[in-house]
């Protein structure tokens, strides 16, 4: 993948119950993307993030993994996590590196306890969110049962950003909601009208100027409405919900370019890094590609290959392959070797990481 630079990455973590959905949606992703060219399945052990052989034996996630994904000149880090209480610690490594998150809930089953527990660490975390419902292509998904539930469970401020055109096995794509102009199904028409409004009341209500104006009926602009979304969503005062069947792609793309033109990159978030180096002087920085190299490794594993594999994100500067760095925890001095873009279970050489982005590096003596 070529260099993306940092207003241009999206640092986003998938939480969910376990088996909502999280793998096949990054499978469904890659795919969508052209990055692979077909889906793998959890039963046949075939894809990207659930690589390790206990994962295929349980058929279910028991790591973080970090799965890029290219998108209209972006660059998703697709943060896979495990939906099962027994392994919160994967969890948690997985979200303290990510800027925005996107909770993913089953179409049948609703929400479910361990999506109510991944709500409440996204939002420990001040994390922006959007909902995923998963499956709409099985049989018992209701959209607006679910919608009617995160509503119960989280608030008013989960409002949706599209409508599902059929269900079950009759479930044949979704109808955007931010578009006036959306082609839209004519049993669909009163729907859509009434959730439009709904969306357009939630942005008016994040902003003084635009509810004085939607009080007095005068329309808003669709870039009224993108940039109330935008600075909503990135406060937390409203959760995008979205649909779709990740075996079939419906709803993905909507996703991901959901993803991009609302979830924020590492620079729009606002809380800078506060580090040390060797002098113990704490030093407040931006995330800004030309500042001081401040990197944080939140996850080793023992990769048969490599040995010991280390990953981080950059909070600021840029880490090249090669260099020389200082480990603030041990008090040493610390060579860099290849820098490796890792995606699931494969790593590609890279020489350089700018800030905002998340890598690995093998063969750490001191981490």
């Amino acid at each position: 993948m070529p260099d993306i630079r940092t207003e241009r990455l999206r640092n986003i973590v998938l939480l969910s119950h376990g088996g909502a959905g999280k793998t096949i949606l990054s499978e469904a992703m890659l795919d969508v993307a052209g990055v692979t060219s077909r889906i793998g399945t959890i039963e046949d052990g075939t894809t990207v993030s659930d690589y390790e052989p206990e994962e295929k034996r349980r058929q279910g996630s028991i790591q973080t993994s970090i799965v890029p994904s290219p998108w209209r000149d972006h660059k998703i880090n697709v943060i896979d996590t495990p939906g099962y209480a027994d392994f919160r610690g994967e969890v948690a490594s997985g979200i303290r590196v990510a800027d925005g998150a996107v909770i993913v809930v089953a179409g049948p089953a609703g929400v479910e306890v361990g999506a109510q527990q991944m709500w409440d660490l996204a939002n420990e975390r001040g994390l922006p969110r959007m909902v995923f419902v998963s499956k709409m292509d099985r049989e018992n998904a209701d959209f607006q049962r679910v919608l009617d539930d995160l509503t119960e469970k989280f608030g008013r401020h989960c409002v949706p950003f599209n409508l599902c055109v059929g269900a079950e096995a009759d479930f044949s794509g979704v109808v955007s909601l931010l578009d006036p102009d959306s082609d839209v199904p004519e049993a669909l028409q009163g729907e859509f009208e009434t959730a439009r409004e709904r969306l357009i009341e939630s942005v008016a209500e994040t902003d003084d100027d635009l509810m004085l104006k939607y009080l007095e009926e005068e329309p808003l602009s669709q870039e009224e409405l993108t940039d109330g979304l935008r600075k909503g969503i990135a406060s937390g005062a409203i959760v995008p919900v979205l649909a779709g069947a990740s075996p079939t792609g419906i709803g993905v793309r909507e996703l991901m370019d959901a993803i991009v033109d609302f979830m924020p990159s590492p620079s729009d978030v606002s809380a800078p890094v506060v580090a040390n180096g060797d002098s113990e002087e704490e030093r407040v920085l931006s995330c800004d590609s030309d500042g001081p190299l401040v990197a944080l490794v939140f996850k080793t594993t023992a990769d048969p290959f490599v040995g010991k594999l280390s990953y981080f994100r950059v909070y600021s500067g840029t880490l090249k392959s090669g260099a020389q760095l200082w480990n603030t925890g041990a008090n040493e001095s610390e060579r860099v070797g290849q820098v490796l873009e890792v995606r699931g279970e494969s790593q590609e050489s890279i020489s350089e990481v700018t800030a905002g982005d998340i890598a690995a590096v093998s063969k750490l003596a001191s981490v």
